[in-house]
């Protein structure tokens, strides 16, 4: 009896030996995590088959992936790091045994777990779409940083620089090790002072997230680059400008070119009462008398709202800032454009001199050929109210985007604009924008249409104005001017706007865009801030009356409440 009970436990601990451990051979340890899909073992490689995940670097694979799903190449850049931090965090060092085209590491199936990750890709799509939204949602609202492991450097995953990293790390700037934080700090300055240049063509911002408070100083490059070719000009200055408030080393350098023999001429906006929004405008027009405004126009009531120069017939600089030291500090968010281009500068001067002689609004007479060719990128000009920008122009290319349109804008009230952009957030077109505070609370403001229809909209929140008027299309089209998308400026007053197709300066403005849309919390999503009081950063120690209520800082309730 005892010899049939030692027997039957031996196949007993057979059985149970056959059916709970796996061979010597089919053990293997995790030595390293190329990414989700790609495990290196003590013996060998294991790869994922059927699936795949973002790579952890900038790579043609992204890039198409990316594409596809409608996203940025930095997202894909950082959802393929964080897929691999994912990966590794799992499996590196474990124990595992290979079964089948799966990975078991205790009695988990690592397959299972990596296919609801959200890092899972089956046939370039999310093979968790849930999952998926949810990282990419934490990455938009989140600020992440690259760090350079060999030099410590800090970069954002925008930066060019990056592309080129053989070793380093992905992580939250709130994980930022101290170490790391002057890196970070001295990288500010190129965000909200940043210049792009490509064709021939140069291109200012500014970052209304990182001033905070206005000056005069005249330090950023966009103002710095008014004074040069002020102070370099030889022959001519041509300013068709909203209104003035000082800055020093604007009215010395202009007051220098007077004196040099530089015949300079002024156009601006006047009130039937002669006055300007600008008080200082007086300054201005006191130091250059060959001026006009347009007070005698039968459509006084209509501004004159161009922020154009052109110097010695050659050079042109336009945008969206004002010569006010709001615009000029980089307290505001701008955009500007300098072209090089002695034909373009032409049908400027052709706008100017109307305006000069006195034929302001829609008594102008439309001005032919504006289009431009300049080594490669194809410019567009066009000038309000004659050629009906938004109608003819504006409303194709939104009818035509198939990615993206990004939107920064002081406002958005033009009917015809939001109702196309709500039936290309319903094609599939990614739509965002970023608006004003202040404008978010205007009568005709479509930002609640717009939101209703399934654009993201965000109000700023922060002293400065999101002053720019601006579209980002497709890594195509970049649309620059003075002309907000309302009714009166397409119809009513005078604007310039141009529109330039070059991917390489639209994918550095979408860049721009991308990381000011992250530097607003997703609150203001749904929510409009105040433009002074507690919700905008800084607008209680700004020294400006942000919502044109009379009161300044903590006098105003808004501040103290």
């Amino acid at each position: 009896m005892k010899k049939n009970t030692c027997i039957i436990l031996l196949i007993v601990i057979f059985l149970l030996s056959s059916v709970f451990f796996v061979p010597h051979e089919k053990i293997y340890k995790v030595k390293d995590v190329l990414s989700p899909v790609n495990i290196i073992l003590n013996r060998g490689e294991f790869i994922l088959k059927d699936f795949d995940c973002f790579d952890s670097n900038f790579t043609d694979k992204n890039k198409s992936f990316a594409d596809k799903l409608n996203i940025t190449e930095e997202e894909a850049f950082i959802t393929g790091n964080l897929g691999k931090n994912w990966a590794s965090n799992l499996l590196k060092g474990r124990m595992v045994y290979v079964k089948g085209e799966d990975l078991v590491y205790l009695k988990y199936s690592y397959k299972e777990k990596f296919l609801y990750s959200g890092f899972c890709l089956k046939d370039s799509k999310p093979f968790y779409k849930e999952g998926f939204e949810n990282i990419l949602n934490e990455i938009r609202r989140t600020e992440y940083k690259v760090i350079d492991v060999d030099t410590k450097n800090v970069y954002d995953a925008s930066n060019p620089a990056v592309k080129n990293l053989k070793n380093f790390i992905v992580v939250k700037k709130i994980h930022l090790p101290k170490k790391f934080q002057k890196s970070v700090q001295a990288e500010r300055p190129k965000i909200y002072n940043k210049e792009i240049i490509s064709g021939g063509i140069k291109i200012y911002f500014t970052d209304l997230t990182k001033k905070i408070k206005p000056d005069r100083n005249c330090e950023i490059s966009m103002c710095r680059e008014i004074l040069n070719n002020i102070n370099n000009s030889k022959e001519s200055i041509d300013m068709a400008i909203y209104g003035y408030s000082r800055v020093p080393e604007i009215e010395n350098a202009l007051k220098s070119a007077i004196k040099r023999g530089v015949k300079i001429r002024l156009v601006y906006d006047s009130n039937k009462n002669g006055s300007n929004i600008y008080p200082d405008t007086e300054v201005i027009t006191s130091i250059i008398p060959n001026n006009r405004s347009d007070i005698n126009s039968d459509e006084v009531k209509n501004i004159m709202h161009n922020k154009f120069y052109i110097f010695d017939k050659k050079i042109l600089i336009t945008g969206s800032a004002n010569l006010s030291h709001t615009d000029m500090s980089g307290f505001n968010s701008n955009s500007m454009i300098v072209i090089n281009s002695p034909e373009i500068a032409k049908v400027y001067t052709k706008e100017f001199e109307l305006m000069y002689g006195g034929k302001f609004h829609n008594s102008k007479p439309v001005i032919s050929n504006k289009t431009f060719n300049l080594s490669g990128t194809e410019v567009f000009v066009f000038f309000s109210p004659r050629d009906k920008i938004i109608t003819n122009e504006i409303l194709p290319l939104i009818n035509g985007a198939e990615k993206y349109i990004y939107i920064p804008t002081f406002l958005l009230t033009n009917k015809k604009t939001a109702e196309a952009l709500i039936k290309a957030k319903a094609r599939g077109v990614d739509v965002k924008i970023i608006i004003d505070a202040l404008n978010a609370s205007v009568q005709h403001t479509k930002h609640k249409e717009l939101r209703a229809g399934g654009v993201l909209v965000k109000t700023e929140n922060y002293a400065g104005k999101m002053h720019s008027k601006s579209m980002i299309i497709d890594d195509k089209y970049t649309i620059i001017g003075s002309m907000n998308f309302s009714y009166s400026g397409e119809n009513k007053n005078d604007e310039n706007l141009i529109v330039i197709k070059n991917s390489e300066i639209t994918k550095q403005y979408k860049d721009f865009f991308l990381y000011q849309w992250s530097r607003i919390d997703d609150k203001w999503l749904k929510l409009n801030a105040r433009a002074e009081g507690k919700d905008s950063i800084g607008s209680c120690t700004d020294g400006l009356d942000n919502n044109y209520d009379g009161l300044i800082d903590t006098d105003d309730p808004a501040c103290r409440s």
